[in-house]
């Protein structure tokens, strides 16, 4: 089961919501400067068929695709992927992973993320029973199977993550990222600058000197092609 929990003073942010079915669920924000669409997902257990494992992630690949271009993409949710620390991972999902060994799983998420330009920002250096995000009934297993996914672009706004400390009744622990974006604003200066460049061609004199200029050069060109012709045909006789 998919939930989502929004403080009653930031609906007003909300520009959609929609259940996609009981697996996937999507949610659009509104920020100051920009959207962003947080897809909330539970993926089958390791030990399903692979026709339902493809069936999840094509319908996840459809929803990412109908995420505007201009926002920000946030996928998060029980994966059940165990994803370990080999090196060919490493630039996907970093070298702070818990589990010591990868599952099917975890090979799908990787694919699902580099085929769609995305990063996973759920492992930062803790302590390993801070990685923990479920634990089996009798307590006595636990591992890594929950995960962040951010647009690659951003996913340096994703700084940490904590877990542990609220209790939930649930074998997951919950989940919360720090999320801050940097926006690049161009300064008034460079704007000043460009905007001088264009309005020097509209002073008549700078206009007739450009003008001159190029007619000048375009003449040694051409006076250059000639004297290059008429040697090709002295030494051709």
């Amino acid at each position: 089961m998919l939930d989502f929990f929004i403080f009653i003073r930031m609906c007003h942010i909300v520009k959609d919501f929609k259940i996609r079915n009981e697996r996937i669920c999507c949610l659009r924000l509104k920020a100051t400067w920009f959207s962003y669409t947080v897809i909330n997902v539970h993926a089958p257990t390791n030990e399903k068929t692979e026709e339902t494992k493809e069936e999840f992630y094509n319908l996840l690949e459809e929803n990412v695709n109908q995420i505007a271009r201009s926002d920000i993409k946030i996928i998060l949710g029980d994966f059940n992927a165990k994803v370990s620390k080999e090196s060919i991972y490493e630039p996907t999902i970093g070298n702070e992973s818990l589990p010591d060994e990868t599952n099917t799983n975890g090979v799908k998420i990787i694919h699902f993320v580099i085929s769609d330009d995305l990063n996973v920002r759920s492992t930062f250096p803790h302590k390993d029973i801070h990685k923990q995000t479920w634990y089996s009934a009798d307590s006595r297993t636990a591992n890594q199977i929950d995960h962040v996914l951010i647009s690659n672009r951003f996913r340096s706004a994703i700084t940490d993550r904590a877990l542990r400390e609220p209790d939930i009744g649930s074998d997951h622990n919950l989940l919360k990222i720090n999320f801050e974006v940097k926006l690049r604003v161009k300064t008034g200066n460079k704007y000043n600058e460009k905007r001088k460049m264009v309005n020097i061609f509209q002073n008549p004199k700078w206009k007739q000197e450009y003008a001159v200029e190029i007619i000048n050069e375009l003449e040694i060109l051409e006076k250059l092609d000639t004297e290059d012709s008429m040697e090709s045909n002295i030494n051709k006789k």
